[in-house]
C-alpha cells in the first residue's frame, strides 16, 4: 500500500464495500437458489437481517487494523465512519421493520 490510500474517502469506500461483498458471498454460497429480493424479505420477516448485516460488518476490522498498523490515520477514520453508518442502518432496521 502506498500513501495515496491515506484518505478518508478511500477508507470509507472500502468500509462500505467490504461488508456488501461479504453479504453477497454469503448469499451466493448459502442461498443462490433463492432470488435475492425474496431472501431479503424472508430475512426481514424472521428478524435475521439486522444480525446478518452486523456480522457482515465484522471484516471491517481487518482493513481497520491494516490501515492502523500502516499509520494511515485518515483511512482509518473512514473505515470507522463507514462502520458507524452500518450501525445506524442496523438500528433503523431493528426499529422500523
Amino acid at each position: 500500500m502506498n500513501r495515496r490510500l491515506n484518505s478518508f474517502w478511500i477508507g470509507a469506500a472500502m468500509g462500505l464495500i467490504l461488508p456488501l461483498l461479504v453479504f453477497l458471498i454469503f448469499y451466493l454460497v448459502m442461498y443462490a437458489h433463492v432470488p435475492l429480493g425474496e431472501y431479503l424479505t424472508y430475512s426481514a420477516k424472521m428478524r435475521a437481517l439486522p444480525k446478518l448485516l452486523s456480522l457482515c460488518a465484522i471484516p471491517n476490522l481487518i482493513i481497520f487494523y491494516l490501515f492502523l498498523n500502516r499509520e494511515y490515520w485518515f483511512a482509518t477514520r473512514g473505515v470507522i465512519g463507514a462502520t458507524l453508518l452500518y450501525t445506524f442502518g442496523v438500528i433503523a432496521i431493528k426499529i422500523f421493520f
